[in-house]
């Protein structure tokens, strides 16, 4: 006979979501509630029926779909209850934690964590941790927001809040201006000089910006500088610093 096709969703021996073998042969269907295991019967002839009577409660319950033997038996426009938060988050989003004055997502995959981003409010990092686990098929019951619609071929634009220079990346060092920068992955800033005028700082902080790959939408001067500001900079010798 070939070789079942479905997925193994169980690290147990008999390969199912609460279902063991008994010492009699027959099978025993469990599920847990609050922390505890219900046995749900044991006198199941096949394995598949115990998988089976286990998705039934699980169903009722209303268990995430990574949580069923046959997800994809679900009913029509089944919806899962949303996973509690751990009892250590302060922040009040799943994948999202305090970094500083910002907010860091992060999301699990697999045996590894990884970092998605540092945003400057834990809704908008809530909201791409969300996308994260959509991108990874992950159970919907993870979401923060699970009404929100995401368009997953588009990617949201940030909502970045500027320094009071006016200018991001570019902060006060007496009576100069210094521009920094924070690579991609979110863990190191990168000093980029002191500068006599906001504005060549500024100018600064897009080129390592466009050199570090960030996105046009990032930039102080996406557009290019206004003819005003390039007066400004002119070093006298036809360059701009």
């Amino acid at each position: 006979m070939p070789k079942s096709k479905r997925k193994k969703r169980s690290y147990s021996k008999t390969g199912y979501i609460g279902v063991v073998k008994k010492s009699s042969g027959k099978y025993e269907a469990r599920i847990q509630i609050d922390g505890k295991i219900i046995v749900i019967g044991s006198t199941f002839v096949t394995v598949k029926q115990a998988a089976k009577a286990h998705d039934k409660e699980a169903i009722k319950l209303r268990k995430p779909l990574s949580k069923l033997n046959y997800p994809k038996k679900a009913p029509v426009g089944y919806t899962p209850i949303q996973q509690a938060l751990q009892s250590n988050n302060t922040v009040g989003y799943r994948g999202v934690s305090k970094n500083g004055k910002n907010y860091r997502a992060s999301i699990r995959i697999g045996e590894q964590q990884q970092n998605i981003g540092t945003y400057e409010t834990a809704k908008e990092a809530a909201i791409f941790y969300d996308r994260a686990v959509l991108k990874a098929n992950k159970s919907t019951s993870l979401l923060n927001f699970p009404d929100m619609v995401h368009n997953l071929d588009v990617e949201p634009k940030r909502k970045y809040k500027r320094s009071s220079t006016g200018y991001r990346g570019v902060g006060t060092s007496g009576k100069k201006f210094k521009a920094v920068i924070r690579l991609i992955d979110g863990k190191k800033t990168t000093y980029l000089g002191t500068f006599d005028t906001a504005i060549k700082a500024a100018l600064a902080y897009d080129q390592a910006a466009i050199k570090a790959g960030k996105k046009k939408s990032t930039l102080n001067f996406p557009d290019g500088l206004p003819i005003k500001q390039e007066s400004d900079i002119d070093d006298g010798e036809g360059f701009w610093v």
